[in-house]
């Protein structure tokens, strides 16, 4: 295939990855809604207390499937494909790109080219809109860069192939026709911050994850001095709070943006106050990973602090008239 890029491909710089690409997508096909409202439709609100993968101990927060969250509440069918194949996700991106449909990823940026990351760091969503063959090059849209991103077409293939966060082995990549609806925004934004704050006060599925993860953060993180990579842990901790595409305050700073559309000032304030905090978390860790002294004793009891604040708000959320 000579050079093919969907027409009136829409791209605006972002924060984070999946609800960029989701404003994307949605203003391609003539919707307007903005990056916090893309992020808040799709519940986006989350946390994990992770053990056992690299870095060996990792919080998240951000929830683990906003993209097809989103697509559900809208009532947009949607549905990730899988492949372990490479000739398999080549031959539906192509066969996508000439329709006009553009195509949403999951990738590792380890893998991608133009990042030349020396970490893994699966989960980022970025959306395909061309590709030129006889260059082995594909074109995306990546959260904060602007315009289209040159990526070699074989680091976007194994970059899909490794994607998938938390589950891992099998690819997620999803074709997006254009869809029908109306927006009734209000009602939207209301019944997904409901869903989010329940999700979020009562998961049953994971210890680790909600208002009982960030307890169980708190009590796990004293034993990370005992560990050799305890300044990489923090140093990491900082980063997915602050710098890694959330938009800072571990994404709580642009769900406060989501919530001054419809939410009471209470708890737009309380959010915002919220944000606030994982900032000083995450600033706490950067200054632990930074020290000589393993001492994660006063970031454990800012944790507990903050696991009550998020508790207040989801039930305040709940309570909302």
């Amino acid at each position: 295939m000579p050079e093919k890029i969907i027409e009136h491909w829409a791209h605006k710089p972002g924060r984070h990855c999946a609800s960029t690409a989701l404003g994307d997508l949605m203003n391609f096909y003539g919707y307007d809604l903005t990056e916090p409202e893309c992020f808040g439709i799709g519940e986006g609100i989350g946390f994990w207390y992770i053990e056992g993968l690299t870095p060996s101990r990792m919080m998240h927060f951000r929830s683990v499937d906003i993209e097809k969250v989103f697509f559900s509440s809208m009532g947009i069918e949607f549905k990730w494909q899988e492949s372990c194949s490479q000739e398999e996700i080549r031959e539906a991106l192509i066969t996508s790109i000439d329709k006009g449909i553009p195509v949403l990823l999951r990738t590792d940026i380890f893998y991608l080219d133009y990042y030349k990351s020396k970490t893994h760091f699966p989960g980022h969503a970025v959306i395909v809109w061309g590709c030129n063959m006889d260059e082995n090059i594909a074109y995306v849209s990546d959260t904060e860069r602007k315009g289209l991103t040159r990526c070699g077409f074989d680091s976007l293939l194994e970059g899909v192939l490794h994607g998938n966060f938390p589950e891992g082995a099998r690819a997620n990549f999803a074709t997006v026709p254009r869809p029908v609806l109306e927006l009734h925004k209000k009602k939207l934004f209301t019944n997904a911050s409901r869903e989010n704050a329940q999700r979020m006060l009562s998961s049953e599925d994971f210890d680790g994850y909600g208002v009982k993860g960030i307890q169980l953060a708190s009590k796990k993180v004293v034993e990370w001095r005992e560990l050799d990579d305890w300044k990489w842990l923090a140093r990491f901790a900082y980063q997915v709070i602050e710098k890694r595409g959330t938009g800072g305050g571990g994404f709580r700073k642009m769900y406060a943006d989501f919530l001054e559309k419809f939410a009471n000032k209470r708890l737009v304030s309380l959010m915002k106050n919220i944000a606030g905090r994982w900032t000083d978390i995450s600033l706490t860790f950067k200054g632990i990973s930074e020290s000589d002294t393993p001492d994660f004793s006063i970031v454990s009891d800012m944790l507990w602090i903050q696991s009550l604040k998020e508790e207040e708000f989801y039930k305040g959320m709940l309570n909302q008239s």
